[in-house]
């Protein structure tokens, strides 16, 4: 994919890039995502960014709720460890933003599908082509990347996420993206492909608006509840990271891990 020709311009997308089961990591993404989790979400420029991007591309999307969920054993809240909470704060602030700007797609000057799509590359993808220099490249803190990866290939946890929340988020799936009809809202790339042939409307976009900001408020709730503070959460507050990542992502991927579909293509 290359970068776009002029500051602001929609970075082409299509549903092929939705990932397909099995998401493998490589050594450095992991090195990467893992360092990410660990200070870089932190960063205003890099809010700026992920902005602009609209987070990572769908591979990396679902890639760095494997690598916190997998790889981030302790933590306070009934599950302890391995659970979304930086996914869950991160993607809260993108889906209220997005929300807003949902709200007003012509007011930014550029076609409604345009609205849809990201005007920066993925991060991740960036850093991937930057030439690693020579010798070992350490990970946070001097972890071993290649163990750390071949423990969040392992998906265990993830999974098990996808399964249990699978009952709430199945009926609120994009239908496109799982092939299965029923009355869910399309992902961001359906609905961007929707716009552009005629076959939604701003009202369309307009009830994907509402939708993110009611989503936004359970993501709250959610990170909350992993927190020594927050109460717990129930079984619609724990699926909101997969249906927010859906949004922005696809569905292929947890639909794949909760048994709903059978994903051939490998990513």
């Amino acid at each position: 994919m290359s970068r776009p020709k002029e500051a602001g311009m929609a970075i082409p997308e299509s549903s092929e890039l939705l990932p397909a089961a099995p998401l493998l990591l490589t050594t450095e993404e992991v090195r990467l995502l893992w360092a990410f989790v660990h200070g870089d979400i932190m960063n205003a420029a890099m809010r700026t960014w992920l902005r602009a991007s609209l987070g990572f591309c769908p591979r990396h999307t679902w890639a760095y709720a494997v690598v916190e969920i997998e790889l981030w054993e302790a933590g306070v809240g009934a599950r302890g460890g391995h659970q979304p909470f930086d996914v869950s704060v991160l993607y809260e602030f993108l889906a209220r933003d997005f929300a807003r700007r949902l709200a007003l797609p012509h007011g930014w000057g550029r076609r409604p599908e345009a609205v849809l799509m990201p005007s920066r590359r993925c991060y991740l993808c960036t850093q991937l082509e930057v030439p690693l220099k020579d010798g070992f490249a350490l990970g946070y803190a001097n972890s071993n990347s290649a163990s750390l990866a071949a423990e969040a290939n392992l998906l265990l946890h993830t999974r098990r996420w996808c399964e249990a929340t699978a009952d709430e988020w199945s009926g609120r799936a994009c239908p496109a993206c799982l092939g299965l009809g029923g009355d869910g809202f399309p992902c961001r790339a359906h609905l961007a492909e929707r716009v552009r042939v005629g076959a939604a409307d701003d009202g369309a976009l307009a009830a994907s608006s509402r939708m993110l900001a009611s989503l936004a408020d359970r993501l709250a709730d959610l990170s909350a509840s992993m927190t020594a503070s927050g109460q717990p959460a129930d079984a619609e507050t724990e699926a909101s990271w997969v249906e927010v990542l859906g949004f922005f992502a696809g569905w292929r991927f947890p639909a794949f891990l909760a048994g709903l579909t059978d994903a051939s293509a490998a990513e």
